[in-house]
């Protein structure tokens, strides 16, 4: 009932939390390939809530809102993705730990279901499994960018 995947960035740590921080940031990096991203209110704190929509490469919008739960900076940021009142529930958790190592960051990302059922489905009817290491991709595109800008 859970997923998980990691990879490596050659940036420091801070900065690739720093990347998860403001709607800012996330509008370059959040999303699957060909989506984009308009946020609606972001309250980047423990219990705070972002709620957002993506806009899909087929003129659909998704619309989303994620608490988070625990943040510890510039560590791990566990999430619940609650979904929107008026569109199907998809409800999971998600724990992101950055792990300092030499010469950058480990970023491990762990999705958690209710049930193996419900990961299939989500996976399945949402791509969101494949879609979450789409995520990554670009936010590795992003830091990158970003460590670059300020060198």
């Amino acid at each position: 009932k859970s997923a998980a995947f990691s990879t490596f960035f050659d940036s420091p740590r801070e900065l690739v939390f720093e990347a998860w921080t403001s709607a800012e940031h996330l509008a370059e990096w959040w999303g699957p390939d060909g989506f984009s991203l308009t946020t609606h209110s972001m309250d980047f704190s423990n219990g705070g809530i972002w709620s957002f929509t993506m806009h899909g490469p087929d003129g659909r919008d998704y619309k989303n809102r994620i608490q988070f739960i625990e943040i510890k900076p510039p560590a791990s940021i566990v999430y619940k993705h609650a979904g929107e009142e008026e569109t199907e529930h998809i409800k999971f958790q998600t724990r992101v730990a950055f792990t300092e190592v030499e010469g950058g960051t480990h970023v491990e990302v762990e999705m958690e279901f209710s049930s193996e059922e419900e990961l299939a489905r989500v996976s399945r009817d949402y791509g969101a499994i494949e879609g979450a290491q789409q995520h990554l991709t670009h936010l590795g595109e992003f830091v990158k960018s970003m460590k670059e800008k300020r060198r």
